[in-house]
């Protein structure tokens, strides 16, 4: 998910620009992310499950271009 790999780190940021609100709350369902703010201010960050899933991601595509 792009918007899972496009997270620096744990912190709170913004969704990086083209990203929907529907986007974002399917990821918060589903327990990857955090969501806070309003509208346009809304900012997110990776739960543990959230950090946990883009790790063994990137390692799963290291491994492929291998």
């Amino acid at each position: 998910m792009v918007l899972l790999h496009s997270a620096d780190g744990m912190a709170w940021q913004s969704p990086p620009k083209g990203t929907s609100l529907k986007t974002l709350s399917e990821a918060e369902e589903q327990g990857f992310i955090l969501i806070r703010g309003e509208f346009q201010k809304r900012q997110f960050r990776l739960t543990e499950l959230g950090s946990n899933y883009v790790e063994r991601d990137k390692r799963r595509l290291g491994a492929r271009r291998l």
